[in-house]
């Protein structure tokens, strides 16, 4: 019977990364910072890639896409790609915005922001009509799915404030955040058909 091998020392950073995106408030972030090569190198292996933003203090995997002329077998995905539906990318725009102001504004820290406040960002989006409470039903079940998928942040002990997470950031760029803003407001102020 073999004896079980040493794990190596940046085991748990790997596990961490297979999870999920890591943040630089996780113990093994320093862990990530001085075995970043070996670590790309392993995952690299398998076909992932560690995108690792130091100054914004976060990384995540990554599965690019297989060239097109590529002669080998494509592996099986790991990374799963989802189609967020209109109003939870709308959401997600939104909150990045949010992170452009807050970073253009010199603040300090982290992005929180209220349900009040989300709510507010979403109203022009998803008008509540006569139905307040249907409203913000719909806006809960968004926030749901933003804190799902990473995005938001539920602060401990404080039902109704949230973190934006910095992974929108690699997620929506500034390119893209301009076209998929234009694309919101067009959707939201259609334009009027004439008047015949």
């Amino acid at each position: 019977m073999t004896s079980p091998q040493s794990p190596l020392p940046y085991a748990p950073v790997v596990l961490k990364l297979l999870r999920g995106v890591m943040y630089s408030d996780d113990p093994h972030w320093e862990r990530l910072q001085s075995y970043l090569t070996p670590i790309k190198d392993y995952f690299g292996k398998i076909g992932l890639q560690v995108q690792h933003y130091e100054t914004e203090g976060f990384a995540y995997l990554d599965q690019p896409d297989p060239e097109p002329d590529d002669p080998t077998e494509p592996l099986p995905r790991l990374i799963v790609r989802r189609q967020l539906s209109f109003k939870v990318t709308m959401l997600c725009v939104l909150l990045r915005e949010q992170l452009r102001l807050f970073d253009a504004s010199d603040a300090t820290g982290r992005l929180v922001v209220d349900a009040e406040k989300l709510r507010d960002l979403i109203q022009p989006y998803l008008p509540a009509g006569n139905n307040e409470e249907k409203f913000r039903r719909e806006v809960d079940g968004l926030i749901k799915q933003a804190i799902d998928l990473g995005f938001l942040k539920r602060l401990s002990g404080q039902h109704e404030n949230y973190e934006v997470r910095a992974i929108l950031k690699a997620k929506i760029d500034a390119d893209m955040l301009e076209r998929l803003k234009q694309k919101l407001e067009a959707d939201a102020n259609p334009t009027p058909l004439p008047e015949s």
